[in-house]
């Protein structure tokens, strides 16, 4: 009679279960992080995607497009990539679940198995010590009349569960994220500004010391620092007047302007236009000052800020007074994984360096006569003659 194949639910069990398939994806995902060092990214801003997308261009040629589609330009983000990791989370569900059943199986079950491979003479051993120092070693020692199993339960099973579920809390973290989290570079920050972020629900501001503030759900990190001012207007009888950064912004009696570059501002009261160039891109350099009139273009005035960025300059009948407010760039990130991704991290280290030190071994000894014999993986130490270790 043909033999019976077997469970097809049990081999697929296997099969997700198992550490090859493990290890496959997880070779799959570092290969695709791998890639991120070869392949230049999209970067985070805007503002430079434009400059990026021509220099991709010029490098790949008709295959830029094709590189863009398979969502290697920015694989960290790719359907692929989340997919793995998807898939290796749910594994790692499986396995947790089949490592919690062997846990159970194994307390509910007092027996001692047979034995595993043939039995080996342990010369000059004495039996009843032998069981003492394995004790001593932190072994479990089940023995049933001259036999004995020897085992690391329940570190050894606890441990690389405790490796596992930690990877599957890191993998949520990362999920959290990518879900719910957000991720906002090049805030431009200048001393004494706050600015809202995501529609006014968080915010960052730089200190007047140059020290980074923010909403406490978010995590801010400060990069290139360059020149900015604050500027402001009189008139001839006192009064403030207004300044205008762009046309569809709202005017202002002190304008905070970032030197990214030529910068324009009008004073439409006066009928003036300024135009501010940075000399260097230090955060306390000169400016120079040009004032034409409006709507001529003409040149009216030109001056130069002090070493810092202060100046006081009177040109047609209104008083500019600039002070420096150097800027930087800012990033911020929103994270609610990252509680999840800590603990993740911090438990999956206990559980690899647990597992370690207390891998998962199962052999047994045995008194027969006036010897003592050991089957299975017996530890190297005990083939040295009964020496007292």
């Amino acid at each position: 009679m043909a033999e019976q194949s077997s469970d097809p639910w049990r081999v697929a069990w296997r099969i997700a279960t198992s550490n090859e398939l493990l290890v496959v994806l997880l070779v799959g995902i570092a290969l695709s992080l791998t890639l991120t060092a070869w392949i230049p990214q999209r970067p985070a801003s805007d503002v430079d995607y434009a400059r990026w997308l021509s220099q991709m261009q010029a490098r790949y040629g008709q295959a830029t497009s094709v590189l863009r589609t398979l969502g290697l330009f920015d694989i960290t983000s790719s359907v692929i990539l989340r997919g793995l990791l998807a898939i290796v989370a749910g594994i790692l569900v499986l396995r947790i679940a089949e490592g919690i059943d062997r846990l159970r199986q194994r307390r509910e079950t007092e027996e001692v198995e047979r034995p595993e491979g043939d039995w080996q003479k342990l010369d000059d051993w004495d039996f009843t010590n032998l069981l003492e120092i394995l004790r001593g070693r932190r072994y479990r020692v089940d023995r049933a009349s001259a036999e004995a199993q020897v085992d690391r339960w329940p570190w050894s099973q606890v441990l690389p569960l405790a490796a596992q579920a930690g990877a599957l809390l890191l993998l949520m973290g990362l999920l959290l994220f990518q879900v719910f989290g957000w991720r906002a570079t090049d805030v431009i920050l200048q001393e004494g500004e706050r600015v809202s972020l995501r529609q006014g629900a968080s915010w960052m501001a730089l200190s007047e010391d140059g020290e980074l503030r923010h909403d406490p759900g978010i995590v801010g990190f400060l990069g290139e620092r360059g020149p900015g001012l604050v500027v402001e207007a009189v008139g001839a009888e006192g009064e403030s007047l207004e300044l205008l950064l762009r046309p569809d912004a709202e005017p202002s009696n002190d304008l905070r302007i970032a030197l990214t570059g030529d910068t324009y501002f009008a004073i439409p009261e006066a009928e003036l236009v300024v135009r501010l160039t940075p000399r260097s891109e230090e955060a306390y350099t000169r400016t120079d000052v040009q004032i034409y009139g409006s709507p001529t273009g003409e040149i009216i005035a030109e001056r130069v800020t002090e070493q810092g960025g202060h100046g006081v300059f009177e040109v047609a009948d209104v008083a500019l007074t600039f002070t420096a407010a150097p800027y930087a760039r800012a990033t911020a990130v929103h994270n609610p994984g990252r509680l999840p991704s800590a603990a993740g991290l911090a438990i999956l280290a206990i559980g690899l360096i647990g597992s370690l030190v207390w891998p998962e071994r199962r052999f047994w000894v045995r008194e027969s006569g006036d010897l003592v014999e050991g089957a299975g993986p017996l530890p190297t130490w005990m083939y040295l003659e009964g020496e007292d270790v």
